[in-house]
């Protein structure tokens, strides 16, 4: 029975992707647990530390290993009996190992074996989150690139403030997609770690060759051996996590802004509509923003797990399940998503569309107001800048309630007058002056991006 809205045959193609879901089922983590197991008897048996011919029996069994219904269930009965981690699967793979099945998983502890293949999968899925955001990023430059001029109103407290351009914002997204790139590959080293140390870090169990077995155990997985055991230092897990709700906020942003300029009383900017999509069954001409509200939900799930996280970094002693059993559902769900996240955002960003007419349609709707600054700058000059801001501010107040256009106001205001001639008014009200340099740090931002 699937209980997981990510497992729904209806639902789940919404929370994850076919990429990664296979890493994290059930069928996957096993199959990886269990070659985690067998390569550990390989170097073992290298070491002398169990029989070559068990090694032998273990490879062969796992290579002919089916994770089937039928195993799957005999572990989870074992399960059940003896709440141990790994018990049940140990019995089921030693019923078709036979004898070789005596040594499987001798001398390791459960955190041996889960941490070391969550590690190994979390590398894969860092590399494919790279080449996400790398696609991502260059979707950004267009962007950016393609609208650097096309003006538009600034906005702060959600009303309108001074013009910007559309490409300016664009490039703040990929200013942040840019360091998240980064971030990923700077940790891959941290996150690229093994875990061979023994029920309580000590190693005893692994005899006088202990350090050689770790080191031959990673390196043989793809993995760097750790200078010592970790099963009480989570903080590769929460820089992992932290780096999840880091780039599922971004996500969250991007979606937050196109939603609110889909608004039809904005009307700027707007998902690429897609014939058949329906966005309500009783609302017949409702074109919603889909992709940008779901980018909302994925993030919070991880912003959320992330948190959840930070609170397994507090162990007691040198094992403790309430501070780490959590970890294999906030991981691999946050893991899902995210790259839920970044798929939709590789769907999202190349269709949008950008309507320049009511961008423009905007910002004259203003009645001049997004020029106040201007004015106020140049009155500067002559009358110092507090002064200037009393009378500009004067003047905003009567064409807020007069609702005439304010260069009419500054142009009748005999103070106004004494200072700036209506030439001089005129400048301050240019568009194509208004946006400051966000053009120029447009061309910046996208020069000193490397992909």
């Amino acid at each position: 029975m699937v209980t997981h809205i990510s497992d729904f045959t209806i639902y789940g193609s919404s929370w994850t992707t076919p990429e990664t879901t296979e890493l994290f089922s059930e069928t996957g983590l096993v199959r990886g647990w269990m070659e985690v197991m067998t390569v550990l008897a390989e170097v073992q048996a290298e070491h002398e530390l169990i029989p070559v011919e068990a090694a032998r029996g273990i490879r062969t069994t796992f290579e002919n290993l089916v994770v089937d219904e039928e195993f799957l269930t005999e572990a989870g009965e074992d399960f059940r009996k003896t709440n141990h981690s790994l018990i049940g699967l140990i019995k089921a793979m030693q019923k078709r190992c036979g004898d070789p099945g005596e040594w499987l998983c001798y001398g390791a502890t459960v955190h041996d074996i889960t941490d070391t293949q969550m590690c190994r999968t979390l590398v894969y899925v860092l590399d494919l989150f790279v080449k996400r955001i790398t696609r991502i990023e260059k979707d950004l430059v267009k962007l950016a690139l393609d609208h650097k001029d096309t003006p538009m109103c600034g906005r702060t407290h959600g009303q309108i403030g001074l013009p910007v351009t559309f490409g300016y914002k664009a490039a703040t997204w990929l200013d942040e997609f840019d360091r998240h790139r980064q971030r990923l590959r700077e940790m891959r080293a941290r996150l690229a770690i093994g875990q061979l140390a023994g029920g309580v870090g000590s190693q005893s169990s692994l005899g006088p060759g202990a350090q050689a077995i770790q080191q031959a155990f990673c390196r043989k997985l793809g993995l760097s051996p750790p200078p010592i055991s970790w099963t009480t230092t989570r903080d590769r897990y929460a820089e992992w996590l932290n780096n999840l709700a880091l780039i599922g906020a971004s996500g969250d942003r991007i979606g937050q802004e196109i939603y609110n300029l889909q608004r039809p009383e904005i009307g700027e900017v707007a998902e690429g509509f897609v014939s058949g999509t329906v966005g309500s069954i009783t609302m017949p001409q409702k074109r919603n923003p889909e992709i940008s509200e779901h980018l909302g939900t994925l993030s919070r799930l991880v912003r959320h797990h992330a948190a959840w996280m930070m609170e397994n970094l507090v162990h007691d002693h040198e094992r403790d399940g309430r501070s780490w059993k959590g970890e294999w559902l906030i991981i691999p769900e946050s893991s899902l998503v995210t790259d839920k996240v970044l798929v939709l955002l590789q769907s999202l960003l190349p269709n949008l569309v950008v309507n320049k007419e009511k961008m423009l349609e905007n910002l004259a709707g203003t009645n001049g107001m997004i020029y106040s600054e201007a004015v106020m700058l140049k009155l500067s000059a002559r009358t110092g800048k507090q002064t200037a801001h009393r009378h500009v501010y004067n003047c905003a107040m009567q064409a807020h309630e007069t609702g005439r256009h304010l260069k009419t106001i500054l142009v009748e205001d005999a103070d106004i007058a004494q200072w700036l001639s209506p030439a001089e008014l005129d400048e301050c009200f240019e568009l194509n002056n208004s946006t400051g340099h966000c053009s120029a740090m447009v061309e910046r931002m996208v020069a000193g991006i490397d992909l």
